[in-house]
């Protein structure tokens, strides 16, 4: 299964395998494991390990979170916003936002960036 898309971003990946985009990739330095490195929230997947979900070859990354995580990850963002290049918050924010009218134990996001 492609992702479909006109512009590189991170999605959020459904049980059912279905992605949808949660943010456009805004160009600079920031990937989704700088979550893991920066906050040290969520667990990093390799993409080997999406083989079920038919991962793309252009997935560059993918983290696991929990909503206990999100919501942390929220704090950390607004707490340490100028800390921070922008887009790596808004990232951060925009994944917390999707995912708060979305209730779920866990939470797979893959980047292409």
């Amino acid at each position: 299964m492609e992702i479909e898309r006109a512009e590189r971003g991170v999605y959020w990946v459904g049980a059912g395998g279905e992605r949808q985009c949660v943010h456009l990739y805004q160009g600079g330095d920031y990937t989704l494991e700088d979550i893991d490195e920066f906050f040290g929230l969520g667990e990093i997947v390799p993409s080997g390990s999406l083989a079920p979900l038919d991962a793309p070859k252009d997935i560059t990354s993918a983290l696991r979170l929990s909503a206990a995580e999100l919501r942390e990850l929220k704090t950390f963002a607004d707490s340490q916003s100028f800390d921070f290049d922008p887009p790596f918050i808004e990232m951060c924010l925009e994944m917390y936002r999707f995912c708060v009218e979305r209730p779920k134990d866990t939470h797979l996001f893959v980047a292409d960036f």
